[in-house]
C-alpha cells in the first residue's frame, strides 16, 4: 500500500506550490431564493427560503404556461390614465406621467416590455418591483424595474410606512430613494406578497420528480424488447455476434418490418412492457395542469388542457379567464400606479387597464353590437371606425350620433296619444278671473277652436260609434276627421285627414273588450266587417 503524500513542513520547500491569497468573493448579481424579513427576524411575516424557488419551479412547462399566459394578457391592456370631472364623466388625463406609464417606462423598454416583465415577476416571485425616476418629464420621468430576488421591504413599528432596500453591488442592502411601485400577490400581511412557486411546491416537486423518473427510464433502463431463447450452448463470440448482425439488420427506424432469419433451433421472444406503469405515469403528467392552473386561477383550456376542452365549455372558460383571471390582475396592475399617482394630482386621477382588446368577439359579433349602440345613439361613427383601426373621418357629422326616426320622446308620445283621442297627462293650467276675458271667446262671446282640424260625425262611409275591422286588430271609431292633422305634426305616425281620405282615431277592442290604447287609421284601411287573415 502506497505511503500518504506529506506535506512540506515549510512553504517554499521543494514540491511546495506556492498560493495567492484568497479574495473576498463578490456579491452575487441575483440572490437565487427571496427573502423577505420584517424589522425583527423570525417574527410573523417571515416567508423562509425554500427548497423550491421560483428558478426550480418555471422549469415545469405546466407553470410557464400559466405565467406566461398571465404576463401576456396583462401586456395586450394599454394602460390608460383617466380623470374624473366634475360632473361624473371620465376623460383620458393629459399629464407628464402619462407618456411614461403608457408608451415609454425607461431608456431601454417598451410599454409591452415592462408590464410583462412586473406581471411575469409578480406571477413567479409574488412581488415586483419598479423605482420612480424624476427628470425632464417631471418626478415620474422613468420606471426603473428591480429584480425581487434583491428587495426587502421593511415596515415602520412607528408610523406603519414601508422601506425598501435593494441589494447592491457591494454585498450590502441599501435604501432605494424616491418613490416605488409595488405589485404584491395574494399576501398574508400586506407588506409582500406570497411566492407563487412555493405555495405550490407540492405539485412543483411532483412534476420534477416525473421529469427525473421520465430521463432516468430512458437513461439507465436496461430492460430490452425482445430475447433470443436456444436449447443449444452457444459461446460468448457467437452470442455478441448474432446480437450485433441482429442489430445491424434489423436495429432502427429503416429495418422496420424486415423478415428475421434466426439460426437453428432459436426462437425470438418479445418482452412486453408494464401498461398499467405507463398509464399511471400518464396520468400523474395530465394532473399537474390542472393542478397548477387551480393555483394560478387560469382556466386549464386556455393551456391546451384536451379533456376539459370541449365545445360548449370552451366559450363559458374564456369569460371565466377574464372575470376571475384577467380582471383581478388588472385592479392588481393598476392599484399601485394609483398609490402613486393621487398624493400628486389629487383623488380623480387614476390608472385604467384597458381590457376591450382581449374581449373582442368575432366579426358578426362586433358587427351587432356596432349596430345595436348606433341605434341608440349611443355611439359616432368615428368611435367605431376607431375601435376597429380604421382612419377616421374628417366630416363633422362623423363625430355626432344618430338615431332612428320612428323613435320619439314619452312626451311625444303622450302628445300624439292625446291628438288622436286618448288622453294625455294633464296640464297645470291656472283657471283665468272671471273679469279676465276668454282667450279663446270672439267678439260674440262664442270660443274658438285652434286645433288642427275639427271632428264630423260621419265620412267615408263610417260614423263615430261604429265598429269596424282592420288586418290585425277591431274597435270602435271615437273621433273622424276630414281636415287637418291626426297625430302630432312632423311625426313619422301622423295621419294627414282630407275630404277625399278622412282619418279615424279608433279605441282597441279586445274580446269584445275595449282597452285603454287608441290607434289611428285612415278611413280607406277600416272595413264595417270582420276580415280574414291568412290561416283563418
Amino acid at each position: 500500500m502506497p505511503s500518504p503524500r506529506k506535506r512540506p513542513a515549510t512553504p517554499g520547500g521543494r514540491g511546495s506550490r506556492r498560493r495567492t491569497p484568497a479574495k473576498a468573493a463578490a456579491a452575487p448579481r441575483v440572490i437565487s431564493i427571496r427573502r423577505t424579513t420584517l424589522p425583527v427576524p423570525g417574527t410573523w411575516g417571515d416567508i423562509l427560503p425554500s427548497v423550491v424557488g421560483p428558478e426550480t419551479a418555471v422549469r415545469v412547462s405546466a407553470i410557464f404556461g400559466v405565467v406566461r399566459w398571465i404576463a401576456q394578457a396583462v401586456g395586450i391592456c394599454p394602460m390608460q390614465i383617466m380623470q374624473e370631472r366634475p360632473d361624473g364623466r371620465r376623460e383620458k388625463a393629459d399629464l407628464p406621467c402619462a407618456y411614461t406609464l403608457r408608451k415609454r417606462p425607461n431608456n431601454w423598454q417598451s410599454a409591452w416590455d415592462f408590464y410583462v416583465l412586473q406581471a411575469y415577476w409578480t406571477a413567479l416571485h409574488g412581488n415586483g418591483y419598479a423605482r420612480v425616476v424624476s427628470g425632464d418629464r417631471g418626478w415620474m420621468t422613468q420606471l426603473i424595474p428591480l429584480h425581487p430576488s434583491r428587495v426587502k421591504v421593511e415596515q415602520s413599528a412607528v408610523d406603519y410606512s414601508l422601506t425598501y432596500k435593494f441589494w447592491s453591488e457591494r454585498g450590502q442592502w441599501e435604501p432605494i430613494p424616491g418613490p416605488v411601485l409595488h405589485w404584491r400577490w395574494i399576501s398574508d400581511n400586506g407588506i409582500v406578497g406570497h411566492a407563487p412557486a412555493e405555495m405550490n411546491a407540492t405539485s412543483i416537486n411532483l412534476a420534477r420528480q416525473l421529469d427525473t423518473a421520465a430521463t432516468a427510464f430512458w437513461s439507465n433502463s436496461a430492460r430490452p424488447d425482445m430475447v433470443l431463447e436456444t436449447d443449444e450452448k452457444v459461446p460468448d463470440a457467437a452470442v455478441d455476434a448474432l446480437r450485433d448482425m441482429l442489430h445491424q439488420a434489423y436495429g432502427g427506424a429503416e429495418n422496420r418490418g424486415k423478415a428475421a432469419v434466426l439460426p437453428k433451433k432459436t426462437r425470438l421472444k418479445p418482452i412486453e412492457s408494464n401498461s398499467m406503469e405507463a398509464s399511471q405515469f400518464q396520468e400523474l403528467r395530465d394532473a399537474i395542469l390542472p393542478d397548477v392552473c387551480r393555483h394560478w386561477g387560469v382556466p386549464s383550456t386556455l393551456l391546451g388542457d384536451s379533456k376539459m376542452n370541449k365545445y360548449s365549455t370552451v366559450e363559458q372558460e374564456h369569460l371565466s379567464a377574464q372575470v376571475w383571471c384577467l380582471l383581478p390582475w388588472a385592479r392588481r396592475m393598476e392599484s399601485p400606479v394609483d398609490m402613486a399617482l393621487q398624493p400628486v394630482y389629487g383623488e380623480n386621477v387614476y390608472a385604467k387597464l384597458d381590457t376591450r382588446g382581449i374581449l373582442r368577439a368575432d366579426t358578426a359579433g362586433r358587427a351587432a353590437l356596432y349596430q345595436s349602440l348606433w341605434n341608440m345613439g349611443a355611439i359616432t361613427p368615428n368611435e367605431i371606425r376607431d375601435r376597429e383601426d380604421f382612419d377616421l373621418l374628417d366630416t363633422p357629422a362623423a363625430n355626432q350620433t344618430f338615431v332612428q326616426l320612428g323613435f320619439s320622446t314619452l312626451d311625444a308620445a303622450a302628445a300624439q296619444a292625446g291628438a288622436a283621442g286618448g288622453q294625455p297627462p294633464a296640464a297645470d293650467v291656472t283657471e283665468p278671473a272671471d273679469d279676465m276675458p276668454d282667450d279663446d271667446a270672439d267678439d260674440t262671446g262664442e270660443t274658438t277652436d285652434d286645433s288642427p282640424g275639427d271632428d264630423v260625425a260621419e265620412a267615408g262611409g263610417f260614423r263615430v260609434g261604429q265598429r269596424v275591422y282592420w288586418a290585425g286588430g277591431e274597435g270602435v271609431i271615437e273621433h273622424l276627421m276630414t281636415d287637418g292633422v291626426l297625430g302630432v305634426e312632423g311625426s313619422p305616425y301622423a295621419i294627414t285627414a282630407t275630404e277625399v281620405e278622412p282619418a279615424a282615431s279608433v279605441r282597441v277592442y279586445f274580446d269584445d273588450e275595449p282597452t285603454e290604447f287608441t290607434v289611428g287609421k285612415r278611413v280607406s284601411e277600416l272595413s264595417a266587417t270582420p276580415i280574414e287573415t291568412e290561416g283563418e
